[in-house]
């Protein structure tokens, strides 16, 4: 019997040591990570192959693009994709607006390997059925 591929995770934050320490724990959870730390390059990767990611973890205070304004653009691209705002800090009416988008609510940094796991599980399980 073939194993499954790992699910493949987009990690975008401009903080590299952030972005590095999130990859590696979503490795030791069983996901291949890719580690963006520019939001275009970010939408230059995801959009060159946007089927082959499961999920993408953004940072919604970003350079050049926004953490909302990068998911929207995922979203345009491949409207099925979950994606989960980690931010350290976010203001009240950004947060608002992120779950208005529809992305549900952010999730703050930092996260142990164990909430990371179970926010991952919560955001690629289908949601249930009224």
């Amino acid at each position: 019997m073939a194993s499954a591929l790992p699910l493949r995770v987009l990690v975008v934050d401009n903080e590299e040591p952030i972005c590095t320490a999130t990859t590696g724990m979503l490795e030791r959870l069983g996901y291949r990570a890719d580690c963006e730390t520019d939001s275009l390059s970010a939408l230059k990767s995801f959009s060159e192959v946007p089927e082959t990611f499961a999920l993408a973890i953004i940072e919604p205070i970003l350079p050049d693009l926004t953490g909302l304004d990068l998911a929207t653009r995922f979203r345009h691209i491949r409207p099925d994709l979950p994606v989960v705002f980690y931010a350290g800090y976010v203001e009240e009416s950004l947060s608002r607006r992120i779950e208005a988008a529809g992305f549900g609510e952010v999730v703050f940094k930092p996260l142990t390997l164990n909430e990371l796991g179970t926010t991952i599980k919560n955001r690629l399980s289908p949601p249930p059925s009224p």
